[in-house]
């Protein structure tokens, strides 16, 4: 028995030592995921190995040569030293969370877990809700991949729509598969949650994959409102490759490259993207994969586009997402293991910096210490803690708006309203210093705010214009039959594109165009 203990437990502590300092390089870096993935995701059950053995070794008869005696205690601390790390850096992804969330530009806080309780979590399984209704494959384009599945809670009304697109390199995985933890309490908080299969490569070579996605958001924007969802509020989620997919997404709502011929779809914007893990840079620069670039781009070349590199540098700089960020992106949620060996964690860090450098919409990170590729897989406590981060950033961005009816733009346009520009007549200022823009945070949906939320989202706007160094001025507008509190924004010399991705950030259904000849009200 002892022989037995030592091998199985020497196994234990590789596996831990593995997902603490996962290897990147050289012949056993392949291994390093599969192995790191299983001892960072199920410490607590090979803590429990390691005492069972220990405790037949003291049921059969403790060994009693020296050597025997130190090799098992020895590798018993290391196995059950290692696992606790694990398991705490499992148990501590909450609080890296909540202070991520907590320390953006827009705090959130995420709500406690309404189908993910403690038990489940403890046994890490997904367990599917029982009150759940499942829809399977409905189609939603002629070939045999072209499937979705609909979760929801009850019968749905309006309900807000996350797309989630399944990993696997592009080249195999399922709808059912991954995920599920974070989309079983999506579902339970009233979501109508949408799962897709999508063409896979080598047999159907990109574009396949990104065309089928945004025929399944065709579908969406068309369809959904028949199974309770609101087309106008989709956030689109996804792992690994998924994530890939789904940012590029959410990246492409202008480009008709990959829409389909046969749906008349005017509006192919998403509220918001969630990718986890996922494939951000797809050129392979090693200034952003450091040493893992080279085996992402022998899979696109021979694989997944099966075009070589060489020759096709805007091809795969046109299907990365991070050469597509526009200053009118959708926000974003990533988030990203630090010792992921598939995807490079220095990967999502460029992604974001360059996001906040290029577009005034929300970016929220989120950076997971001793965290591998696909963790979501087990409804452990750092799943539960990256759902609730999810939820909050999806309940942020997919908040109904408000029409720009007559009644609502009658009420906004100048006159009757009045707006004064920093003391002064906001035509003059535009005739004398050139054409400008009016945004305010004030209010979001025509929704009185308190006035600790007007003082955070003024302060917000004031640090996105200062760090942009863009030129501004104060402005007030004021309601004259006195029904309505007076709003105060910002006078601003940008462009429509960041002028309507500024307003929509703070949820307003307009702003303000001014110019020599007049204020204009232009829909956001």
């Amino acid at each position: 028995m002892v022989y037995v203990d030592v091998l199985v437990s020497a196994w234990l502590a590789l596996v831990a030592v593995t997902a603490l300092r996962p290897r990147r390089r050289g012949r056993l870096a392949a291994l390093a995921y599969p192995i790191g993935w299983i001892a960072g995701e199920l410490p607590l059950q090979a803590i429990v190995l390691e005492l069972a053995l220990l405790g037949l070794v003291a049921w059969t008869g403790w060994p009693t040569r020296w050597w025997e005696d130190g090799a098992v205690s020895l590798l018993a601390l290391v196995v059950v030293g290692a696992n606790l790390a694990l398991w705490g850096a499992s148990l501590g992804a909450r609080r890296v969370v909540a202070r991520a969330l907590a320390e953006s530009e827009r705090p959130l806080s995420p709500a406690p877990d309404v189908y993910g309780r403690w038990w489940r979590t403890l046994l890490q399984l997904p367990v599917h809700p029982r009150a759940m209704t499942l829809v399977r494959d409905v189609p939603y384009g002629p070939a045999a991949r072209h499937r979705l599945d609909l979760w929801y809670y009850g019968t749905p009304e309006g309900a807000p729509v996350v797309l989630y697109l399944h990993g696997g390199a592009w080249t195999f995985g399922d709808k059912r598969e991954q995920g599920r933890p974070m989309l079983h309490e999506f579902a339970a908080r009233g979501w109508l949650v949408v799962t897709a299969n999508y063409r896979l490569a080598p047999v159907h070579p990109w574009p396949a994959q990104i065309e089928d996605v945004t025929r399944t958001l065709g579908w969406l924007k068309q369809e959904v409102a028949r199974y309770g969802g609101d087309p106008d509020r989709i956030v689109v989620a996804g792992g690994s490759a998924g994530g890939h997919l789904a940012a590029l997404l959410a990246l492409s709502g202008e480009d008709p490259t990959w829409r389909p011929d046969d749906l008349a779809v005017e509006d192919w914007s998403v509220r918001g993207a969630i990718p986890l893990y996922g494939v951000l840079e797809m050129t392979g620069d090693e200034a952003h994969w450091r040493g893992l670039g080279e085996g992402l781009r022998h899979l696109l070349e021979h694989r997944v586009v099966q075009r070589p590199y060489e020759g096709h540098e805007a091809l795969y700089r046109a299907i990365s997402p991070l050469h597509r960020i526009r200053p009118d992106s959708p926000p974003f949620l990533v988030v990203q293991g630090v010792t992921d060996t598939l995807v490079e964690v220095n990967v999502a860090r460029g992604f974001v910096e360059e996001f906040r450098a290029a577009s005034p919409s929300l970016c929220y990170y989120v950076e997971l210490p001793l965290t591998q590729h696909a963790f979501d897989v087990t409804a452990s406590p750092r799943t539960s803690a990256v759902t609730r981060a999810a939820v909050a950033f999806a309940e942020a961005v997919a908040h109904p708006r408000r029409p720009l009816d007559d009644d609502l733009l009658a009420a906004y346009a100048v006159p009757p309203t009045t707006l004064v520009v920093g003391g002064e007549d906001p035509v003059e200022v535009a005739a004398r210093e050139g054409d400008y823009v009016v945004v305010t945070p004030d209010h979001p949906n025509s929704v009185l705010v308190d006035d600790a939320v007007l003082a955070a989202r003024r302060r917000e706007l004031d640090a996105l214009v200062e760090r942009r160094d863009w030129q501004s001025r104060p402005t007030v507008a004021r309601d004259p039959s006195g029904e309505w509190p007076e709003e105060h924004g910002l006078a601003l010399w940008i462009d429509d594109v960041a002028a309507r991705t500024l307003a929509r950030r703070f949820g307003q259904v307009a702003y303000y165009r001014v110019t020599p000849l007049g204020v204009e009200v232009v829909p956001a």
